[in-house]
């Protein structure tokens, strides 16, 4: 009887998963053997499709940089949030006001932070140069947006005012930690730092394995930075796996290798997310 109401529990998430997630999965797997422009008849081409893909120097450019931002989410995003979750869950004055401040821009929609940043970048009215150049650093002004050495590092900066959302997740792990493990560990003389570094981080490894997975799920799927700010350029220069999708399915009319380019991401994702579990499963035998 409780398994059959165990069933009845799970229906709709099983539904949902099958409908919204698998069905599509599979049908993106049956386009991709296709050559089809979305209005003509499909042609069948077998795996040159994959060929294709695979020495397309294009989606060899944006698998790096989807890299790169997923990089740039471990090692500086997830980083940045603990320190900040740290330092204002010492309660410090005004604390509260700047847990929604940092939290803000997670309300605001991507795109219009996308273009507000673009303003900032713009080589003759951005914000940018025009500090650079009240500062006498008139030489240091550019095109941040269309020089090849730049142009992706300026797109992935704006990613850190999201930062809000992972200080949120480590500031709610950190509230559930027992008051007299605190107080045992002052008792030991542990301040500051200590309190951080031996006590705090060790007990906030699940909200780190959460914000990984989150993190890498945005940049698996970023779009709006690149397309917005560079539409990719310079020369592809900060193209990622999301944009490389969009740009051989709307621009080149090229299905079967939008329909690729979406397989590589959905396995990359997978391999990334083994990977986390598999380093989370190896730190609790240990």
């Amino acid at each position: 009887m409780k398994k059959r109401y165990l069933i009845l529990y799970l229906f709709p998430a099983i539904f949902f998963a099958v409908v919204f997630f698998i069905v599509p999965l599979l049908y993106i797997v049956y386009i991709s053997f296709f050559e089809w422009n979305g209005l003509n008849a499909m042609k069948m081409v077998g795996i040159q499709n994959y060929i294709d893909v695979l020495t397309d120097k294009s989606f060899i450019l944006a698998f790096k940089n989807t890299i790169v931002w997923i990089l740039a989410a471990v090692c500086i995003h997830i980083p940045l949030g603990l320190m900040l979750a740290l330092l204002l869950n010492r309660k410090i004055w005004g604390w509260k006001i700047f847990r929604v401040l940092y939290f803000l821009p997670n309300v605001i929609s991507i795109t219009a932070l996308a273009f507000l940043w673009y303003f900032i970048y713009h080589k003759d009215m951005g914000l940018l140069n025009w500090l650079l150049e009240g500062l006498g650093m008139g030489d240091s002004a550019k095109g941040w947006l269309t020089e090849l050495g730049t142009a992706l590092p300026a797109t992935i900066v704006p990613f850190a005012i999201y930062v809000g959302l992972t200080t949120v997740i480590f500031m709610t792990q950190l509230a559930t930690i027992s008051d007299d493990l605190k107080e045992a560990a002052l008792l030991d003389g542990a301040k500051g730092w200590q309190m951080d570094l031996h006590i705090y981080v060790p007990l906030v490894k699940p909200a780190i394995v959460t914000n990984v997975m989150l993190n890498v799920a945005f940049c698996l799927k970023n779009f709006e930075y690149p397309f917005v700010m560079t539409s990719g350029g310079p020369v592809n220069t900060t193209t990622t796996l999301a944009l490389y999708i969009y740009k051989k399915m709307m621009n080149a009319n090229q299905y079967g290798i939008s329909m690729v380019g979406s397989i590589f991401t959905v396995l990359l994702g997978l391999c990334l997310m083994v990977l986390v579990n598999s380093l989370q499963r190896g730190k609790k035998g240990d």
